[in-house]
């Protein structure tokens, strides 16, 4: 039986992405993936990636004239609800790649270094040894259930965190699975816009209060909407038809396709690491909570773990969840602090009524080219910033533009960005402070909640969602 330095469970961006890093490092590398090669990543057809993100992790770029390659361009303002008001929200280049293609591409680049793949191979459990480290999996093909061995268990196998969940209770890295509170639905329309004179790209924009996206499709489309909801599919055509068509002045189009995918919207996981194992991207809830991005947000965690790990193995050193501890810590410095922070702040701005944002728009209070083109990167506000939020959400009071109650939900959310980031700077530098730290943890996301909160009373009514 060969025996391998990492099993990976998964091949889309992160696995595959993973797989070559580690391969190229001269480590034994085997990737497990459930679909057959045609139908890998065919959710959606366009997907975007920032060109800095992709640079900035080796991941290729395809030059124009590519086949994976279709489109870029830079990146789309925030616009209020009624679309009145378009604040600058990015200047990333943006590239629209081909997301079957794009992944297979990258397979190919890991198998180039070394690493093998394995395709329609479901995986099925986890192998555990004598003291409850992980030692293997196992998966299945068509000639029954197989085992293969491993130095690590690395589950980037996306929302179903199909490993990750087959960690026992006691685990360090939480093995729950994802509600529909805690995922967006996305929906993606393809449009054909009626009116030939009108310029697709002066449209692109994102409308936060919708949780939903303007941007470039491709060759045959003028352009192409997403819309995110928790709950359902369902929900988020409630949204698209009976909420932004009605409230923002859209040019009339046809649609051309429909496309449906899952993203998560959790907090992460508290510990990637385990004695042999390791969760990894979406199967860790790596995603941004602006807009649910996981492609490359995922690979600051990466980064991190290709070298911690190559340098264990390299040294001889044990995969165990003591050794690989300094993933966790460097990744909450890197990033997890900034992207869960956002997350209570963001939910009390959705609670605010689509007149109230509209204000918050119009009088450049929150919703401000400063503080919206430094979302991407993390929200980092200083005390002069938030004086003046709170100088202008009390004067929209006084006019009766906010309601007292839009400023508790917004106060609160502050205030519970501000707790998440002093919580996670006292992210614990070894194993020995986890359970307490955790404790804490546990303490205030209950008290934060979901995104789930934000959703309408009237659709969940009419859903016949409780």
């Amino acid at each position: 039986m060969t025996n391998y330095d990492i099993v990976i469970v998964g091949a889309s961006t992160t696995g595959c992405w993973f797989a070559e890093k580690m391969a190229a490092n001269g480590f034994k590398v085997l990737v497990l993936e459930k679909q057959l090669p045609e139908n890998v990543s065919r959710e959606y057809d366009i997907f975007h990636m920032g060109e800095p993100d992709m640079l900035k992790f080796g991941l290729p770029v395809p030059e124009d004239g590519s086949p994976l390659r279709e489109f870029n361009f830079c990146g789309s303002p925030m616009c209020s609800p009624y679309g009145t008001y378009r604040k600058k929200a990015g200047k990333a280049k943006i590239i629209g790649l081909h997301k079957h293609d794009y992944i297979m591409y990258l397979a190919d680049n890991a198998k180039q270094k070394g690493a093998e793949f394995i395709y329609g191979a479901p995986f099925v459990d986890l192998i555990f040894g004598d003291k409850g480290d992980v030692i293997g999996a196992k998966y299945e093909t068509a000639d029954g259930v197989q085992e293969v061995y491993s130095k690590l268990v690395a589950d980037c196998s996306g929302i179903p965190s199909v490993a990750r969940r087959k960690l026992p209770d006691t685990s360090y890295v939480e093995n729950f699975g994802l509600n529909p509170v805690d995922i967006l639905y996305v929906i993606l329309y393809y449009f054909e816009y009626e009116d030939k004179s009108v310029n697709p790209r002066d449209i692109d924009a994102f409308f936060m209060q919708y949780k939903s996206w303007c941007a470039p499709a491709g060759k045959g489309y003028d352009g192409l909407f997403g819309i995110g909801a928790c709950y359902s599919y369902e929900y988020a055509e409630e949204v698209y038809n009976n909420q932004f068509m009605k409230n923002v002045t859209f040019p009339k189009h046809t649609v051309k396709k429909v496309e449906k995918g899952m993203t998560p919207y959790h907090r992460s996981v508290y510990s990637f690491v385990e004695d042999g194992f390791i969760a990894m991207g979406d199967a860790a809830f790596l995603t941004k909570p602006t807009c649910g991005e996981g492609c490359t947000s995922s690979l600051v965690q990466g980064e991190i773990a290709v070298d911690v790990i190559s340098s264990l193995l390299n040294k001889g050193e044990a995969l165990t969840r003591k050794n690989m501890w300094s993933i966790n810590k460097r990744y909450m410095v890197a990033q997890g602090k900034e992207f869960d922070s956002m997350r209570p702040l963001l939910m009390g701005l959705i609670k605010m009524t689509i007149d109230e944002a509209e204000y918050l728009f119009e009088n450049d209070v929150i919703f401000s080219n400063k503080i919206l083109g430094g979302m991407d990167d993390g929200l980092d506000l200083s005390t002069g910033d938030i004086a003046d939020m709170v100088k202008g959400i009390v004067k929209g009071v006084a006019k009766k533009k906010i309601s007292t109650k839009s400023v508790a939900s917004l106060l609160k959310g502050l205030k519970q960005s501000d707790a998440v980031g002093k919580l996670y700077d006292a992210y614990p530098e070894s194993v020995s402070g986890y359970l307490e730290w955790k404790e804490k943890a546990d303490k205030l996301w209950d008290e934060i909640g979901t995104l789930a909160s934000t959703c309408d009373p009237e659709i969940m009514k009419k859903l016949g969602i409780k």
